[in-house]
């Protein structure tokens, strides 16, 4: 029996993971939550869990899971977000993204273990520009990720448990954006203009790079119960570096028209730790405090070398790679979601959360457009029997952000920058995040 559910549940993990592998962005390009449940508390559940989706939030809490469950969820992100500068302004055109996950576990009878798995996407992001002055900082950039995680925990006493797991990562990546070769001053021969402030001319040319990739993480996690009404949570999410070492580059415009290896700088996935602490106030209402450390200094620069280099065909001269810094910081976290079970059957959520951006000023742009967030966030859960309902909706308000930098300049991706976006850039962003989640307990 276990060996059968635990096949059914992993390739139905794999199944709702490659179809319904979404992308968007919050705090960087991480994506927080993963359930209704926890979008409805602001994903302040580290101590608290107590259903399957421990296997991401704190696999030690596997063991608070009442009997075997089956979660399936789905996500919808709605991103409004643009950029302006001299008057004009770009909207980003991937704007509706759904993503799916699922999660189960099984207690292992007469032991103290109990097993899960998961498939989740906790990472991504999405954005397209169609503006002439956006297209030498992004035109199409996204990356997917899905992490399939079985985890275990060891519950030997009411006191604590310890857990861990362990996920493959499959990725795939799409970056696109315009090249500016003009020499400072020196009119183009096709539009007359120079910096390339007229598109399709002859110092222009355009890069798109994609490619897929695996790598491997893993997770770990601590519950302790000094009281049966408190519960205090530790969780640690691993690094991952997604290895794009045979990615395709295709080339056009000022270029040769031609189709180039590239390998990229390893993406890394930053380091993610949890403490929360929570407190059951009476039977009927608990809620949870949760500081959360992200290392997003771990995310220093995209980069990417070519083989065979395509060539600038105006000056004749290969262009072997190009090297576009990040120097991101690491960030805090702060959240608290709080329930109060109305009735027997039907509890409600809510939640706030305060995220500062990893990204400085001077390298913000439009392909990730990042601010200081706060959420609000709202739920209910609704059981009848054996079956679980969850929905919640989450707005998401970033700080509007106004920089000076070269980033839609261009620089330092080409050697001459693009002139046709200059002075100060203000980016405005706002989410919508809407997700349903349907269980069962066998």
């Amino acid at each position: 029996m276990f060996e059968g559910f635990v096949l059914g549940v992993t390739t139905l993990s794999l199944y709702l993971g490659l179809v319904g592998a979404g992308q968007a962005f919050a705090g960087g390009f991480i994506i927080p939550h993963q359930t209704a449940r926890g979008l409805g508390l602001s994903n302040a559940l580290t101590a608290g869990i107590d259903d399957p989706s421990a296997v991401y939030y704190n696999p030690a809490a596997l063991g608070e899971v009442q009997g075997d469950q089956v979660l399936v969820g789905g996500t919808y992100i709605n991103v409004v977000n643009s950029v302006e500068n001299s008057g004009r302004r770009a909207v980003n055109k991937h704007d509706d993204n759904f993503l799916a996950s699922l999660f189960a576990n099984y207690h292992i009878p007469r032991t103290d273990l109990t097993v899960g798995v998961g498939t989740y996407t906790p990472f991504g992001l999405a954005t397209s520009y169609e503006t002439e002055f956006t297209r030498f900082a992004a035109l199409r950039s996204e990356l997917k990720t899905l992490y399939v995680t079985p985890a275990i925990s060891w519950h030997p006493s009411k006191l604590f448990s310890l857990g861990a797991g362990f996920s493959f990562v499959h990725s795939s990546a799409i970056l696109s954006r315009s090249l500016c070769f003009a020499p400072p001053g020196v009119p183009d021969p096709v539009t007359g203009a120079t910096g390339c402030l007229t598109p399709g001319g002859l110092f222009e040319g355009k890069v798109r790079i994609t490619d897929s990739g695996d790598a491997f993480s893993y997770n770990l996690g601590v519950l302790v119960k000094p009281h049966e009404n408190l519960k205090l949570g530790f969780s640690y999410r691993g690094r991952a570096d997604l290895r794009f070492d045979h990615a395709t580059g295709k080339f056009g415009g000022a270029f040769d028209s031609s189709t180039v290896r590239a390998k990229i700088r390893p993406v890394s996935l930053p380091p993610v730790v949890n403490v929360g602490l929570f407190w059951q106030i009476n039977p009927a209402w608990g809620l949870e405090f949760v500081y959360e450390h992200v290392r997003w200094s771990e995310f220093q620069k995209v980069a990417a070398t070519f083989s065979p280099a395509p060539i600038f065909l105006p000056f004749g001269v290969p262009v072997t790679s190009f090297n576009l810094p990040q120097e991101w910081t690491n960030t805090s976290v702060l959240r608290l979601g709080s329930f109060y079970r109305l009735y027997e059957n039907l509890e409600l959520r809510a939640g706030l959360g305060l995220d500062e951006t990893p990204i400085p000023a001077k390298r913000l742009n439009p392909t990730i457009p990042g601010a200081d967030i706060l959420s609000l966030n709202a739920g209910l859960g609704y059981r009848w029997d054996k079956w679980m309902m969850d929905v919640a909706y989450m707005a998401v308000f970033y700080k509007n952000r106004r920089v000076s930098n070269l980033e839609l300049e261009g620089i330092p991706a080409t050697p001459f920058p693009h002139t046709g976006a200059p002075g100060r850039d203000k980016y405005e962003t706002f989410n919508n995040f809407v997700s349903l989640t349907l269980g069962y307990r066998f």
